[in-house]
C-alpha cells in the first residue's frame, strides 16, 4: 500500500546483492595506541585508543587521535601508505611505554 504523496519502490535481488558486496569491499584503517603512562599518577590505569576510519576518510579520521598519542609516526606517512594500496599491518611499533598498531582491515 502506497500513501497518498509517498512513493514506493521495489529492490531487486540482484541489487541487493549488489549492495552487500559494496559494503562487505569497504576497509578500513585500524589503530590502536596503547599509552603505558598511568592516566592518573599513583594508578597503573592506561591510556586505550582503539579507532577503525574508513580508508576513503583516513586523512580525517587520522584528526580524532589526541596530539602526541602516535608518538614519532606521521599521520602523512599513514595517508601516503593508504594511498599506495599498503595492505595489511603498516605498523607495530613496541617502546618501553607505549605500543601503536596501524593496520589495513
Amino acid at each position: 500500500m502506497s500513501e497518498e504523496g509517498m512513493e514506493t519502490f521495489q529492490v531487486s535481488p540482484q541489487e541487493r546483492a549488489e549492495r552487500r558486496e559494496a559494503v562487505s569491499e569497504k576497509r578500513f584503517l585500524h589503530v590502536t595506541v596503547i599509552d603505558h603512562n598511568p592516566v592518573i599518577e599513583g594508578t597503573d590505569e592506561v591510556s586505550y585508543i582503539d579507532v577503525r576510519i574508513p580508508l576513503t576518510m583516513v586523512e580525517t579520521g587520522l584528526k580524532m587521535i589526541p596530539e602526541g598519542k602516535l608518538g614519532d609516526i606521521d599521520p602523512g606517512l599513514i595517508v601516503q601508505m593508504v594511498n599506495m594500496g599498503a595492505e595489511g599491518e603498516i605498523i607495530r611499533m613496541n617502546e618501553e611505554k607505549k605500543s601503536v598498531y596501524v593496520r589495513i582491515e
